[in-house]
């Protein structure tokens, strides 16, 4: 036992030493491509640049320069292809072409999977990552001629321009990237029934993560899911229908936002609304128009963020819905976790709670160094920071405005909460073993 142990140890060290330098080295050579003259309009300042490669390797989404305005279709495209790149991520990517190349996935390889996609089946790495790629590309391509054939027919688009825009804001989508070639993002069509809902379905499509899409689109033949998709889809659900209740009861005055719209577009623009801080980014209103209470409440769903193995980040749902039902449980008086008439380990209790301790401790730190920089208020800096590190992309504004070491902080957070997190994760998970000394116990006092 204490082999295998130690074996995922020093495997666990490789795949973090691996994955860290992947996407290190991706979001440098994004930035290194992004100046180069027929990138941008007018030339482009590094740290700008590094700020928006690992904005779109992080899938981000937050911008210190308008996408549309300020970049050439190269930058655009370049920029897509950042972002499908750290939507898949450089792990699955590369395992990809490893496979396709021959390479068998070994036993590190394996843990990894299994514990950054939430699923402790016994599967097929090679079967498993085709599902991956087909799902994709499939979800993707749908989504392309949907939005196509949309800015065709009603925008009356040239075919070449509503082809482009409808593969970018699907590509975009999908991976939770907030990237729009739009200066006002998606606020010009807050009443765009089809559009929204392609949107809002894509944006869930990617972030449910794939080992649930896998297990829908098999639900036909095994007729049950796992408990890791019953909780995922349940918390989804719960976080979507109480963001767009929120939103529409706090926003509905607001003329700012929501206000001035038809009960019907209020409604469609407040579900938009909820869906979006799950680290999607988009908008299709006026975020810094918002109340500060509206602010608080997209902050947190921006801090749960997307579910493992999807495209966006946050602490994820499975986290939130394991402290959740633990304080549920010790209210009651239980000493066991049971949902859907399972029981989750301790193990995975602690380890969630660990993630959510650091990850708000990261995002207080870099709060306050950037309030020591900037002339912000609190509530705005925060949410920024959690934006970045939820890797959501909503902002109030204030991004661009940044000085260079407040933008460095804001590139670590994304950098931090796209990878930190779920290698951290991974790190917990290999290193737990049986306590070889059992101390006596003793109470303290709580509260």
């Amino acid at each position: 036992m204490e082999d295998l142990s130690s074996y995922f140890l020093k495997s666990q060290r490789k795949i973090v030493n691996r994955v860290v330098l992947a996407f290190a080295i991706a979001i440098i050579t994004g930035a290194l491509l992004l100046m180069l003259p027929p990138m941008t309009v007018n030339g482009i300042s590094f740290i700008d640049a590094f700020f928006t490669s690992a904005s779109a390797i992080c899938v981000t989404g937050l911008i210190v320069q308008d996408t549309s305005t300020f970049f050439t279709v190269y930058g655009k495209a370049l920029i897509l292809i950042l972002i499908q790149m750290g939507g898949l991520g450089i792990m699955t990517i590369t395992s990809i072409f490893a496979l396709m190349l021959g390479r068998k996935i070994n036993l590190g390889d394996r843990f990894y999977l299994n514990t950054s996609f939430g699923s402790h089946r016994k599967f097929s790495p090679s079967r498993f990552f085709l599902i991956i790629a087909s799902l994709t590309i499939i979800i993707e391509i749908i989504g392309t001629i949907i939005l196509t054939l949309l800015f065709y027919f009603k925008y009356a688009y040239p075919l070449k321009n509503a082809f482009i825009h409808g593969l970018f804001h699907s590509i975009s989508s999908f991976n939770n990237a907030g990237f729009s070639i739009y200066s006002n993002n998606f606020a010009s069509f807050t009443g765009d029934f089809v559009l929204n809902i392609t949107v809002m379905i894509l944006i869930i499509s990617g972030g449910i993560g794939f080992s649930v899409l896998s297990e829908i689109f098999a639900l036909k033949k095994t007729r049950k899911l796992s408990l890791h998709a019953k909780l995922v889809l349940s918390v989804t659900g719960i976080l979507i229908f109480l963001g767009t209740v929120s939103f529409f009861m706090l926003e509905f005055r607001n003329p700012g936002t929501i206000g001035t719209l038809n009960n019907g577009e209020k409604i469609l623009a407040s579900f938009f609304q909820s869906i979006t801080p799950r680290t999607a980014g988009f908008n299709t209103v006026n975020i810094s128009a918002v109340n500060e209470t509206t602010l608080i409440m997209l902050l947190i769903l921006m801090f749960i963020g997307a579910s493992p193995g999807g495209t966006g980040g946050g602490i994820k749902t499975t986290t939130f819905a394991s402290i959740t039902l633990s304080g549920i449980a010790a209210i009651k008086g239980r000493t066991s976790i049971t949902i859907f008439k399972k029981r989750i380990p301790r193990g995975t209790v602690y380890r969630a709670l660990t993630l959510t301790l650091t990850a708000i401790l990261l995002i207080l730190a870099a709060s306050i160094a950037i309030m020591i920089i900037e002339k912000e208020s609190f509530i705005k800096v925060v949410f920024e920071a959690t934006s970045a590190f939820g890797t959501v992309g909503l902002s109030t504004g204030i991004t661009p405005l940044l000085a260079t070491p407040s933008k460095a902080i804001l590139i670590l957070l994304m950098f931090i909460g796209r990878v930190g997190l779920s290698l951290l994760s991974l790190a917990i998970a290999s290193r737990v073993s049986p306590e070889k000394i059992e101390r006596p116990e003793e109470s303290i006092s709580i509260g």
